[in-house]
């Protein structure tokens, strides 16, 4: 794994300990404000693509139309396909 994999392996963690500590729904925007805080990558396409990412990886469950779409935790009853 190379330092650019590591740092994005990081902050993918670093996403889904917030969204498991904080819940709810979760946009790109949500991200993006969670990340100022925290002084990190703010970009909207980062955002989309860690949500899409932890989505992929069967954490998260994407919901609503394509622009109003938010991403919550899968619960374990959901199907994982």
């Amino acid at each position: 794994m190379n330092a650019s994999q590591s740092s994005r392996e990081q902050r993918l963690a670093q996403l889904l300990d917030t969204v498991r500590t904080w819940g709810g729904r979760w946009t790109s925007g949500r991200v993006q404000d969670i990340r100022r805080l925290t002084s990190g990558a703010t970009q909207r396409g980062t955002a989309s693509r860690d949500l899409q990412e932890l989505t992929s990886r069967g954490h998260l469950v994407q919901r609503g139309p394509r622009d109003g779409r938010f991403y919550v935790l899968r619960r374990r009853s959901e199907d994982t396909r």
